[in-house]
């Protein structure tokens, strides 16, 4: 009997080791390095289009139908406004400027309304006329690539945007919040 209470107190030393480890696995990384208690994304709803126009009706404007998330889980928009900056490029690969990044248009808290899921959602449209009206003097060639980069700015000051994020929050299936798009603008 006292080898059955022996290799019982060794079993459970042994086992009160090993569940006192950290895990390994990839997503309790991911999870030790998020911060759940600060940080924000603005979530695309709907894919921006690959190609818009300066006069043809059917795509002379973006819609952009964007969702506000904050990192501590609160549904109450916390947030003063998301600006939208743009920048014109010869290339798609973005190596050769046209223009300097200028603040095309922003959005503020109060555009925004609690959609059906409690999360701050608004739909704008943004004209392609505003492209070539925030670089009035610019030789624009056709096509050009417009750069689109979000920010979005807290009430306590705080901005983030496209640096601010990881591959997951950017290009995850879920969060889907890059804070970066590229489409085709053709000024004709």
């Amino acid at each position: 009997m006292k080898n059955i209470f022996k290799y019982l107190m060794l079993a459970m030393v042994v086992l009160a080791g090993v569940s006192c480890e950290d895990s390994d696995l990839i997503i309790d990384e991911v999870l030790d390095s998020v911060d759940t208690e600060s940080g924000a994304v603005v979530r695309t709803i709907s894919d921006l289009p690959s190609l818009v126009t300066a006069t043809n009706e059917t795509n002379n404007f973006l819609e952009l139908i964007l969702e506000v998330q904050q990192g501590n889980g609160s549904f109450i928009p916390d947030f003063t406004e998301v600006r939208v900056y743009l920048q014109l490029w010869e290339d798609q690969d973005l190596t050769t400027s046209v223009t300097d990044e200028a603040l095309l248009t922003s959005f503020a808290s109060s555009e925004f309304s609690i959609d059906a899921n409690g999360l701050p959602r608004g739909t704008f449209i943004v004209p392609t006329q505003l492209f070539l009206d925030t670089f009035p003097n610019a030789e624009i060639p056709v096509p050009s690539f417009a750069a689109l980069r979000l920010e979005l700015e807290m009430a306590d000051g705080t901005v983030f945007t496209n640096t601010d994020v990881g591959g997951q929050v950017s290009g995850g299936i879920y969060f889907n919040a890059p804070f970066f798009y590229r489409v085709i603008f053709l000024n004709t």
